[in-house]
């Protein structure tokens, strides 16, 4: 059966009268960010926006041009009045940029591991990419300073190992350890997720 005009006429009202109520909310990034502005987002009350999830490219939150390459995902999890605050729940280098290093001339040494954070874990990929192919020895040497490196930052705060990964020196200083086994072009902090405790 046919919708009458009243009918359409109805409809569109609720929805023109679904956006008048809902009201707009300024997102804020993580406090290691200094809580800079993400955008805004859509929301009737509160409770309707809490958990959502905003991605951005991490160049924008740091102004830093060679971070461009990396996504940061942050997640609303407190509103006050027209402003939600947010913490970090994941980041990802894109894969071009994986794509771009790796090369059949060399070796990606990789390591996925969960390092204890507070209320859970973070699971890591870090790559180690070589200058030339490594062999089986300097693999496995390179692998044990990656899971020792990451280790060490067990039972911070997911914000502050995050912070670490990708501004701090854990890059540098892995570089540095790494090139006394086998000539080192990059290390790569693949990606991480917070994943929380049940």
């Amino acid at each position: 059966m046919a919708e009458t005009k009243a009918q359409k006429a109805s409809a569109a009202r609720k929805t023109v009268d679904k956006w008048k109520k809902k009201k707009w909310f300024t997102v804020l990034s993580s406090r290691v960010f200094e809580k800079r502005p993400l955008g805004d987002t859509p929301g009737e009350k509160p409770k309707n926006i809490m958990g959502r999830t905003f991605k951005t490219t991490l160049d924008t939150v740091t102004g830093q041009r060679a971070k461009r390459d990396y996504s940061v995902s942050f997640k609303i999890n407190d509103i006050q009045g027209q402003t939600a605050s947010t913490v970090i729940s994941h980041f990802e280098v894109s894969k071009g940029t994986l794509g771009r290093t790796v090369r059949r001339r060399n070796s990606k040494i990789g390591l996925v591991l969960r390092i204890p954070v507070v209320g859970g874990e973070a699971m890591t990929t870090v790559a180690v990419v070589t200058e030339r192919k490594a062999t089986n020895a300097q693999k496995t040497s390179v692998r044990q300073m990656i899971k020792d490196s990451l280790t060490a930052l067990s039972g911070k705060d997911f914000e502050l190992t995050v912070f670490e990964l990708l501004l701090g020196n854990f890059s540098n200083e892995l570089f540095k350890k790494a090139s006394k086994v086998c000539p080192i072009k990059k290390v790569i902090v693949a990606k991480s997720a917070f994943i929380e405790a049940k």
